[in-house]
C-alpha cells in the first residue's frame, strides 16, 4: 500500500522580517571588515615562528624591568630614626601629613598599633616638599582628635633601652639639674670632715673597664633594636654580681659620671627633743577649746512663777498671715519662720533681743512650785520699727511654735564640755522634783528638775545618780545618771544620759558623784 503524496509546503516572509534579517547581513559583513582591518593575522612559516618564539618570552621580562625603573626614578630610601611618625615623614616627602596612609599603602606598613620601627627602610620621593623649620611646622602633631593613632606614633618610644655612658665622657660629665637624687648618684653619707675625692677618683679609674664593657654592649644592643627592646641590663645590686636591675646602670658606672674632685653631700637630720617635739605637736595642732551644749540648755525645763508668766509676752501669729480666731487649729511655724510678737504692757523689744517661747506643765502632787515652763523655741527680734509690729525669727527649735504660746527674755547660756572630777563620796542628796507628763517611760534625753540648785551647791556640768528604792535588807542601786544643764537658786534641769533601770520616777533620791570644775 503506497503513501499518498503530500504537496510540499512553501511559506513566504513578511516584507518586514525579510528587511531585518538584511539588515542584521549586512550589520556583520562591517564589523568583520572592521575587525580584519584592526588585527590583521600573519602567516608565520615554522622557521620564522622558532625565532619569533625567545623575542616574544623575553618581552614580559623587559616591560617588568621597564615598569620597576620608572617606578624607581623620582625615589630615594628613608632610615626610621627614633622618634619619628608617619604623620611627620608624610609632611616631610609629601607636603601634608594626611598623606600617610598613601606612605604606609607604598611601603607595605599596617595602619594599627605603632607600625614603624627604627632601622626600617621606607621608600620615599627623593626631591623633599619640605625643609628646616618649615618641616618641623608641618611634621607637628595636629590638633584634629580624629587623626588615627597609628599616624602619631613614634618610632621606638617606650622599647628603646638606655645607653650606659662611655667612660671618656663618663669623668667629664656633671649633673645639670633635676631632682636630688639624681644630682646625689653614687654618693654616700658622710659627716662635713670627711672628703670623697680620693675615694671618687679610685672608682672611677677601677670602674673604667667594666665602664666600656657596658658601653659597649649596650651599643650592641641599640644597634640590633628587635632584640634590645626586650632585654634588660644587667648589673651590681647589693654587691652580688649577675643581678637583674631594668632601667638602671651600674653603681659603678654612677660612681664614675661624677668628677673626682666633688666632695660628699652630707644630710642634715632635725631629731627634736621630746619637749620639743610636744611643743611642735601642740602648736600644729587646733586649741582644745571646749565646746558648749547650747541646744541642752536651750530646751532645759525651768520653774517659773505667776507673776512671771504675767510679765511674758506672746505669739501674735505667723508673719503675713490673717490672725485666726479659732484657738482649736492655732497657726504654727518651724525653723526659720518669722513670726508677729507682742510684748507685755511696759516692755519694748528692741533688734537683737531673744526670747524663749514656752508651754506651761502643773507641777509635780504636792510640789510648792507653781507651774513648770518647758521651752519649745528660741526666737530673736530681727525687725522693731516705731508703730509697726515686731517680728522675731525662730532660730532654734526644740518642740512645737503655735500662736498664743508665751514668751519670755532669754538669759543665761550653757556650760562648757569640761571633764568632771569623780567624787570619792556623794556630797549633795536631793529628789526628783518634775518629770516631763507627756512621756510615759522617761529615758535617755529625757529631762527631769531637782529640788536642789546653786544654793545648794550644784552647777552646770555635775553629774547625778538616780537610786531605785532598796529592796527589804538590799541596797541602793543605781537607776540612771543625769547631767545637771541648768540651775536655779532653789531648783536645777538635768537630762539623763544613761540608763540601767525602767524605775526612774519622782520622788526618788539623788545625789552628786562628779563635780565639774
Amino acid at each position: 500500500m503506497r503513501a499518498e503524496r503530500r504537496a510540499q509546503s512553501t511559506s513566504v516572509l513578511p516584507a518586514g522580517q525579510a528587511a531585518s534579517l538584511l539588515y542584521r547581513l549586512l550589520m556583520a559583513l562591517v564589523a568583520t571588515m572592521a575587525l580584519l582591518m584592526v588585527w590583521r593575522p600573519r602567516v608565520v612559516h615554522g622557521q620564522e615562528a622558532a625565532k619569533e618564539a625567545p623575542k616574544q618570552e623575553a618581552a614580559p621580562a623587559a616591560q617588568a624591568a621597564v615598569q620597576a625603573s620608572a617606578q624607581a626614578a623620582g625615589t630615594t630610601t628613608h632610615v626610621v630614626k627614633a622618634g619619628e611618625t608617619l604623620w611627620g615623614l608624610a609632611s616631610r616627602y609629601y607636603g601634608d601629613g594626611h598623606k600617610w596612609q598613601d606612605l604606609a599603602k607604598r611601603n607595605g606598613i599596617g595602619t594599627d598599633g605603632s607600625p614603624l620601627r627604627v632601622g626600617m627602610k621606607l621608600t620615599v620621593p627623593t626631591r623633599r616638599v619640605a625643609s628646616g623649620a618649615k618641616a618641623a611646622a608641618t611634621a607637628a602633631a595636629p590638633a584634629d582628635s580624629t587623626v588615627p593613632r597609628a599616624a602619631l606614633a613614634k618610632a621606638g618610644e617606650g622599647t628603646l633601652p638606655t645607653p650606659a655612658p662611655a667612660a671618656k665622657s663618663a669623668r667629664t660629665t656633671k649633673p645639670t639639674g633635676g631632682s636630688l637624687a639624681s644630682q646625689t648618684a653614687g654618693k654616700g653619707n658622710a659627716t662635713g670632715a670627711q672628703a670623697a675625692a680620693p675615694a671618687n677618683r679610685a672608682a672611677a679609674s677601677a670602674s673604667t673597664s667594666a665602664s666600656a664593657s657596658t658601653s659597649a654592649t649596650a651599643s650592641a644592643r641599640a644597634a640590633d633594636t628587635g632584640r634590645a627592646n626586650l632585654t634588660p641590663q644587667v648589673g651590681t645590686m647589693l654587691g652580688e654580681r649577675g643581678a637583674t636591675r631594668i632601667g638602671l646602670v651600674d653603681q659603678s658606672v654612677q660612681a664614675a659620671s661624677r668628677k673626682g674632685s666633688e666632695v660628699q653631700t652630707i644630710f642634715h637630720r632635725d631629731l627634736p627633743d621630746a619637749a620639743e617635739a610636744e611643743r611642735r605637736t601642740q602648736a600644729a595642732l587646733r586649741p582644745n577649746v571646749p565646746t558648749l551644749r547650747q541646744a541642752e540648755f536651750d530646751a532645759a525645763p525651768f520653774v517659773i512663777t505667776d507673776a512671771n508668766q504675767r510679765a511674758s509676752g506672746e505669739i501674735v501669729r505667723r508673719h503675713g498671715a490673717s490672725v485666726v480666731r479659732d484657738a482649736t487649729y492655732p497657726q504654727r511655724a518651724i525653723k526659720t519662720d518669722e513670726v508677729e510678737v507682742r510684748g507685755p504692757a511696759g516692755t519694748t523689744y528692741q533688734v537683737g533681743d531673744r526670747l524663749i517661747s514656752y508651754v506651761t506643765q502643773p507641777p509635780a502632787r504636792g510640789s510648792k512650785t507653781e507651774a513648770i515652763a518647758v521651752p519649745t523655741a528660741v526666737l530673736q527680734v530681727v525687725r522693731a520699727e516705731g508703730g509697726n509690729v515686731v517680728v522675731a525669727e525662730v532660730i532654734r527649735q526644740s518642740g512645737r511654735v503655735e500662736q498664743g504660746q508665751r514668751l519670755v527674755a532669754a538669759s543665761g547660756n550653757a556650760a562648757p564640755r569640761t571633764r568632771t572630777e569623780r567624787l570619792s563620796a556623794p556630797d549633795v542628796s536631793t529628789t526628783v522634783q518634775w518629770l516631763d507628763s507627756h512621756e510615759l517611760l522617761p529615758t535617755l534625753s529625757s529631762y527631769l528638775i531637782l529640788s536642789a540648785g546653786s544654793t545648794q551647791g550644784l552647777k552646770a556640768g555635775d553629774e547625778i545618780a538616780l537610786y531605785a528604792p532598796a529592796p527589804k535588807g538590799g541596797t541602793e542601786i543605781v537607776a540612771a545618771t543625769a547631767r545637771v544643764v541648768r540651775v536655779e537658786p532653789g531648783t536645777s534641769a538635768a537630762v539623763i544620759v544613761s540608763q540601767n533601770s525602767r524605775d526612774i520616777a519622782i520622788g526618788m533620791t539623788a545625789r552628786r558623784f562628779a563635780k565639774a570644775p
